[in-house]
């Protein structure tokens, strides 16, 4: 006897990174997309779901949960040592998740858009050309500054990509290759990340002068984390300015490759009303679309309908 096992058409999901500098609001709006808090929502609805690319934990469903719990302790701690070649790399780890976490909510859910909060590749060409390696290596012993479980769990998954254990060096190594091109630092790190780009980048455009207030407490403290692990402790209104024309140039090439770019000007825009303006470059499905069992179900229906078939 033989068993025919159906299968669903595959289903396009559309990639939208949702990018900018340090206090643009990235977090917030992707949140707010998540939460459905977006205006019309009785005209339209959307299927998307939304991943934040350094922190996966936050996405009911993903995978690594566990692990990128331990990976944003580690980037904290590595803050707090102020060591840029530790927090090089654990920046590194954690945007190494973002590739199988992807797969996984793609295949599993199958939503018409997957958003996420910043991306792997596209926040490494941005953030990368503008660090510089430290002078001189860094010295002293930091391990006793780390749980015992967060740097084993570091170390255990920076061997299973085939990494450095040795947390310094990985961060000394992703440092060193800040002055290539973009073309050779895309090709560098889809490998290693291996990622690939998003389908469309929509880039959060905001006033240095107003991000640096934003970050001074007025905006998202996840942000405000954030910008400080990126860029140490005090991050200026001339840095930042940098970093935005950084996010200009890689954008602007992204274009010559094919990715579509959408650039949204946030300063003096409420996060609602900068959630809404992201809502309209996202694919749009009728009101109430398929219901979606969750996909050990789906995959027990397709099971009972090839034994019945």
């Amino acid at each position: 006897m033989t068993f025919a096992v159906t299968r669903r058409r595959p289903r396009s999901t559309t990639r939208v990174a949702v990018v900018g500098i340090d206090g643009a609001g990235r977090t917030t709006i992707c949140r707010l997309l998540q939460d459905g808090a977006i205006a019309d929502r009785q005209l339209v609805e959307q299927d998307l779901t939304v991943v934040h690319a350094l922190r996966p934990y936050e996405t009911p469903g993903a995978p690594f949960r566990h692990l990128s719990r331990k990976l944003h302790s580690l980037a904290t701690a590595a803050e707090l040592l102020d060591e840029p070649e530790l927090k090089a790399a654990a920046l590194y780890l954690q945007l190494s998740t973002y590739a199988p976490v992807e797969h996984f909510m793609i295949e599993a859910y199958q939503p018409e858009s997957l958003v996420t909060a910043g991306h792997p590749l596209v926040d490494t060409l941005a953030h990368l050309p503008i660090q510089r390696p430290p002078v001189a290596p860094s010295q002293g012993d930091w391990q006793h500054a780390i749980d015992p479980e967060v740097l084993a769990a570091a170390e255990a998954w920076a061997e299973g990509i085939g990494c450095p254990t040795d947390l310094r060096a990985l961060g000394a190594e992703v440092l060193s290759l800040h002055d290539l091109p973009l073309e050779r630092l895309l090709e560098r790190f889809r490998r290693r990340f291996r990622a690939n780009l998003p389908d469309v980048v929509v880039l959060l455009d905001v006033n240095p002068a107003e991000a640096v207030r934003r970050l001074g407490g007025e905006g998202d403290a996840e942000e405000v984390e954030l910008a400080q692990r990126l860029g140490g402790r005090g991050v200026s209104e001339a840095r930042l300015a940098i970093l935005r024309e950084q996010y200009q140039r890689v954008t602007d090439w992204l274009e010559t490759r094919g990715v579509l770019v959408h650039r949204i000007d946030v300063s003096g825009r409420s996060a609602q009303r900068v959630a809404n303006l992201v809502s309209s470059k996202l694919p749009h499905v009728p009101v109430r679309p398929p219901h979606q069992e969750p996909p050990h179900l789906q995959w027990a229906g397709d099971l009972v309908a090839g034994v019945l078939a």
